[in-house]
């Protein structure tokens, strides 16, 4: 489904499952030790129903225990507890299609009513007034009455048992394209597993299949011909609710440094409020402890990567930000296996040994009253490593081209979705170059440090600040020059090998969150937001002058190629679309004196008369042509998808509009004999676009110049100028809309 965002609505599409299942054997064995606030139940499975979950489910997840109910003691209904869902395995398409995502916490209290246990959402953002105060009903369990061992236990009369698979199975699948809209999804079965008894709650993975009442997004091509189908493991944990001693909220800054919590309501206002989001970090406290995912070393112990160090690479990437804090405020670990990713109470980097998979992603839960950051994860592949193995030293094997990614489906559960604060994609252009060497160092120090740059990033998201893509006009490509003040960027392959550590931005955005320091960054800031207003504001650049020192150097040097070589302008469009909207979006917003000097430089090989070199291949000036109109119709003609960030036209200004009549006349009256028809009505339709005296004066001129010349032409040349004047004819008739 291309058009609709599917989502299971939180009130309405939702319904429990029509298949009704083989009812369980009967109940045998001895009584149950009740004691705790939640207990887990053994519960025995039909036959039946076990060969349906074994034909569904086999090949996709892996049943690591025994099915149960659970018991919950009646006097801990009311009580707050955080019920958070982490989304751990999706099939199709794993962490390409959403899986290793937290879906969310809530802050829940449970009633029980009508033969069903309904679980409230409480938290403290909804109140709008005095008067309305709403409880809103997420989930309804039903409740087990007739389970015989539990039944003879003692003190079964202060517990309420239910079936967590039973209840209303809100799973969803959310759609990035077209927003929000609800779409059926019912769940054919489904098992609990891998019940943990925590300190302060319990947790456990519910295991489902199911399907969709539209086909389901498939962002890679794989096995399986029913796109309606979708399974996977939900991780649940329920855990009492708390707010950690020593967190303090940290009010919004103007510039907007840093992740927003949750918002919530002012009651009796209609307004909202928002405070940063960050976790409860202060001296004295025990560090924030990492588990990565024991999965690197099966990685570090390949053959082709045993000469690094990757173990020590990841953690540097997490323990440095320690040097922001002045103490231990992080702590890094190898996990005993990679089965506990999801478990709430950890935090945990998975490495996955996929190769495949071109980026890396940092997600969180939150309080939701407070913004308070509980826990988080991260998710980096293999592909990293194996990229740095490929771009870095002395005698790289080959060039590399990079993977493609079509948009996926999100997964939600009870209205709660995953989201991530990033996703740090491998920076390569559509024909990728390999890196220019960084003196001094080796392999081994490039890959390394390559590794541990992704990892600040991921881990400096997860701590609650956002991007700053201003920290590379520190860089003024001199030696010793810094190459960033900030790890919160995306960063140039050759570039990133050099930002293995804190930059100066990184520090005074931590102290200041964290309550270390009274000052806010001063160092220069852009985020995602100014990325679609700045043109300085660039998601991977270079230099403190990006337009005059990487894009347009970068430009000319394809586009040598481009007009050096036989092979046609039509079959390297991809290549042009990523090399030209860099440069053209200077032209488009950048202040005045910027957008005539882009202008001018990105013309400059190409503007008629055109500058044949002497040693030009005889397809030189036919390259150089069709480079030109592409790029004048790139400015003013093509669809705004194809235009990049920036998509508006360039304003009719008196330091850009002379410049850019003055090529398109040239070309239009084609004064170096070079020009080709396409190119030339192609100029017709810019001048019309233009809506100017200037450029209308020039459609006159232009049809005066072609009529003279009209009774000397023969042939197709005759013909192409005939329908030239037609053109023009039109465009000047009338010419101001």
């Amino acid at each position: 489904m291309s058009a609709a965002s599917l989502v299971l609505a939180l009130s309405t599409g939702c319904s429990n499952p029509t298949n009704t299942p083989a009812p369980d054997a009967p109940e045998a064995g001895a009584s149950v030790e009740l004691e705790d606030a939640f207990v887990a139940v053994p519960r025995v499975v039909s036959a039946e129903q076990k060969q349906q979950v074994e034909q569904k489910l086999r090949g996709v997840v892996e049943n690591s225990g025994t099915s149960f109910y659970l018991a919950i003691r009646r006097s801990e209904l009311s009580q707050k507890w955080f019920m958070a869902a982490y989304l751990k395995q999706q099939h199709p398409g794993g962490a390409v299609n959403r899986a290793a995502r937290s879906l969310g916490t809530r802050v829940v209290s449970f009633k029980e009513q009508n033969g069903k246990l309904f679980v409230l959402d409480v938290d403290d953002r909804k109140v709008m007034s005095d008067v309305f105060d709403p409880d809103v009903v997420v989930e309804a369990y039903p409740i087990v009455t007739d389970h015989g061992p539990f039944n003879r236990s003692h003190g079964a009369d202060r517990y309420v048992l239910i079936d967590p698979t039973a209840g209303l199975n809100r799973f969803g699948v959310m759609g990035d394209k077209l927003g929000e809209r609800g779409v059926r999804f019912e769940v054919e079965l489904s098992f609990a597993q891998r019940f943990r008894r925590l300190a302060d709650g319990v947790a456990f993975e519910q295991v489902f299949t199911g399907h969709a009442d539209v086909p389901l997004e498939r962002p890679i091509e794989l096995p399986g011909d029913n796109v309606f189908q979708s399974s996977g493991t939900l991780a649940l944990a329920l855990r009492r609710y708390a707010e950690s001693p020593g967190y303090t909220p940290t009010p919004l800054p103007p510039r907007e440094h840093y992740f927003r919590g949750p918002a919530r309501l002012i009651p009796n206002t209609l307004l909202t409020e928002q405070v940063a989001a960050k976790w409860a970090i202060h001296p004295g406290m025990r560090p924030i402890r990492w588990h990565i995912t024991s999965s690197l070393l099966t990685v570090q112990n390949d053959p082709r990567y045993q000469g690094y160090d990757l173990v020590g690479a990841v953690k540097r990437g997490i323990e440095g930000w320690n040097q922001a804090f002045g103490f231990t405020a992080l702590e890094a670990v190898m996990a005993e296996d990679s089965s506990g990713f999801a478990d709430d109470e950890k935090n945990t980097l998975i490495f996955d040994t996929d190769e495949a998979v071109p980026f890396a992603f940092a997600n969180w839960r939150t309080n939701p009253n407070t913004g308070e950051i509980r826990g988080a994860s991260i998710y980096v592949p293999a592909l990293w490593v194996w990229w740095a193995d490929q771009q870095f030293g002395d005698d790289p094997s080959a060039r590399v081209a990079a993977p493609t990614r079509a948009p996926s489906t999100r997964m939600s559960w009870a209205g709660m979705k995953g989201d991530t604060l990033c996703e740090l994609e491998l920076p390569v252009p559509p024909e990728a170059e390999l890196a220019e060497d960084a003196p001094g160092l080796t392999k081994k120090q490039k890959v390394e440090a390559y590794l541990t740059n992704v990892v600040l990033h991921e881990i400096g998201h997860t701590l609650g600040l956002r991007h700053n893509f201003m920290g590379s006009r520190v860089y003024d490509g001199s030696p010793g020059s810094p190459r960033s003040t900030t790890v919160m960027e995306y960063f140039d392959d050759v570039d990133a090998v050099h930002v293995d550590t804190l930059g100066p931005y990184d520090v005074a955005a931590v102290r200041y969150l964290y309550g270390l320091s009274t000052q806010l960054p001063t160092h220069a800031f852009c985020t995602d937001e100014d990325a679609n207003v700045d043109p300085y504001c660039n998601l991977s650049d270079r230099f403190d002058d990006p337009l005059t020192k990487y894009y347009l150097p970068r430009f000319h040097t394809q586009l040598n190629g481009w007009l050096r070589g036989t092979r046609p302008i039509s079959q390297l469009l991809r290549t042009f679309d990523y090399n030209v909207k860099f440069p053209l979006q200077f032209v488009r917003a950048g202040d005045a004196a910027t957008r005539a000097s882009a202008y001018v430089m990105t013309m400059a090989p190409l503007r008629p008369p055109l500058q044949i070199p002497a040693n030009a291949p005889p397809t030189y000036a036919a390259q150089a042509d069709e480079v030109a109109w592409r790029t004048l119709a790139r400015l003013y003609l093509d669809p705004a998808a194809s235009r990049g960030t920036f998509t508006a036209n360039p304003p009719n200004s008196p330091e850009l509009l002379p410049l850019v009549v003055a090529d398109v006349r040239g070309i239009l009256l084609n004064v170096d004999g070079v020009r080709s028809f396409t190119a030339r009505r192609t100029m017709v339709d810019i001048l019309k676009v233009h809506q100017t005296l200037a450029s209308y004066a020039t459609l006159r001129e232009a049809q005066d110049m072609l009529t003279a010349q009209l009774p000397s032409l023969s042939g197709d040349e005759r013909l192409q100028t005939e329908d030239l004047l037609a053109r023009i004819d039109a465009a000047v008739s009338p010419y101001f809309r």
